[in-house]
């Protein structure tokens, strides 16, 4: 397996693995679209992570940066759309991405890195806080026609 940053031309996999999610589906975006939307992730440092096995995406997730004015400026990063196929789950994989995820952040000099998950699977909830994430905060969301 390898993990690594997500090409260009890899992105209707992840919309793939991104349509496993328990949720009503939403249009794809078009192909000039998707290649917009990851330049408007890299701009500011972020980037779409991709687990591969024999070049077949089986997991992805997203890593936005998001610049601060505390901590001393220092940036924070917010993980989105965390997913791993189902028939590769318990096998390491969204470990694996978190781990990721979790350097890169660090290598950018973010001072803490977080996620939501509507889960309220314990399975779920386990699994990050085995990846060391806490649940002390309370987060808070507002949806706009999504």
């Amino acid at each position: 397996m390898q993990i690594r940053k997500v090409l260009p031309s890899e992105l209707e996999q992840i919309l793939d693995l991104l349509e496993l999610f328990d949720r009503p589906r939403s249009p794809r975006p078009s192909g000039c679209d998707l290649q917009q939307i990851l330049h408007d992730i890299q701009v500011n440092k972020g980037t779409v992570i991709g687990a591969f096995l024999d070049a077949q995406a089986i997991g992805t997730c997203t890593i936005n940066i998001c610049p601060n004015l505390s901590w001393a400026g220092r940036p924070y990063a917010i993980i989105e759309n965390v997913m791993v196929t189902p028939v590769n789950r318990g096998n390491g994989v969204g470990t694996a991405l978190l781990k990721f995820a979790q350097q890169y952040a660090q290598d950018l000099g973010c001072y803490k890195i977080a996620l939501m998950t509507g889960s309220k699977r314990a399975s779920t909830l386990e699994f990050y806080q085995k990846a060391g994430f806490t649940g002390d905060k309370t987060g808070f969301q507002r949806r706009f026609d999504a």
